[in-house]
């Protein structure tokens, strides 16, 4: 396992956090620890250590395993929780899973803690490259929606207004006065679709990058 991993561990037992790491290295794991057994401590390490992935006892003398959940999923609810506790009944076990908690193992199996650990990483991933490609079509289609809008309105105000100067321009006496003013809005018109065409050129290419991301 080639990637290094932000472990925090909540836990006040000295012996079963030191019991809990040498497991992880024992099975390959390449990771740094936060040891923590407060919730004062527990936020801060939320917040400064940003955690991949975080292993909690149940039950603390501080606060509990459920409460850090719920912190948890205010600030980072992406990131895999696992109560990692002595006894967990079957009852209070699914009512855990039930919640939200992404697993639970037991402390005195600790060979299971390592598929647990792996599968939830890779639950968290696909979730998060789930959310990105989510937002990147989301920001397809609003362009998409902004090229139709520039192409049912923006581009048509410019293009009636050249069409109807061209019909007021005096052919037959070009010196007139009128014809001046007519060639200034003229231009303005046409720059004002050439600032349109550009936008809708660049909106698209926006969106041409983004399907050959996918298509990749």
């Amino acid at each position: 396992m080639t990637d290094h991993l932000r472990i925090l561990i909540v836990e006040d037992n000295d012996s079963d956090a030191d019991l809990l790491q040498r497991e992880l290295k024992r099975n390959g794991f390449n990771f740094t620890a936060q040891i923590v057994e407060t919730r004062e401590a527990y936020e801060a390490a939320l917040e400064k250590f940003n955690p991949d992935i975080i292993l909690s006892d149940y039950s603390l003398p501080a606060f509990n395993g459920v409460v850090a959940f719920t912190i948890k999923q205010k600030s980072s609810p992406d990131t895999p929780f696992i109560i990692v506790s002595g006894t967990i009944g079957e009852e209070k076990s699914i009512e855990l899973i039930k919640s939200g908690i992404t697993d639970y193992a037991l402390k005195e199996n600790l060979f299971s803690l390592t598929p647990k650990i792996i599968r939830a990483l890779k639950d968290a991933s696909e979730i998060r490259d789930k959310r990105i490609t989510e937002a990147e079509l989301k920001s397809k289609t609003e362009k998409l929606l902004r090229i139709a809008f520039m192409q049912s309105h923006q581009v048509r105000v410019p293009v009636a207004n050249i069409l109807g100067l061209f019909n007021l321009f005096e052919f037959d006496n070009p010196a007139a006065p009128i014809n001046g003013t007519i060639l200034n809005m003229l231009k303005d018109a046409a720059d004002s679709l050439d600032k349109t065409i550009f936008e809708i050129v660049q909106n698209t290419k926006e969106i041409g990058s983004i399907l050959d991301k996918h298509s990749a």
